[in-house]
């Protein structure tokens, strides 16, 4: 029985540290990405919108919440210029 619960909560670890990790914004930093998009005058609506993300989510973004891996992979690629707004749908 013991076996089985250490078992259970080692499982429960990896799980939570490869969620965390999915959810890192891999090298992005909210207010980095707050101060790009004030730069470029936009509403949290109009910038996050092309990355297929909605007013909200955007703003809990730049507020600290963790962006899923794909945007944080569109919004890198944005950052660095190898995506335009005509690739992106929003």
């Amino acid at each position: 029985m013991e076996q089985d619960f250490t078992y259970q909560e080692l499982d429960m670890d990896q799980r939570t540290a490869s969620e965390d990790s999915s959810t890192e914004p891999s090298g992005l930093h909210c207010s980095e990405l707050k101060r790009f998009r004030i730069s470029k005058r936009e509403s949290q609506e109009k910038f996050w919108g092309r990355f297929g993300v909605t007013q909200s989510s955007g703003s809990r973004f730049e507020t600290g919440l963790g962006i899923p891996a794909p945007v944080a992979i569109l919004v890198k690629l944005y950052l660095n210029g190898r995506l335009s707004d005509g690739d992106l749908p929003g």
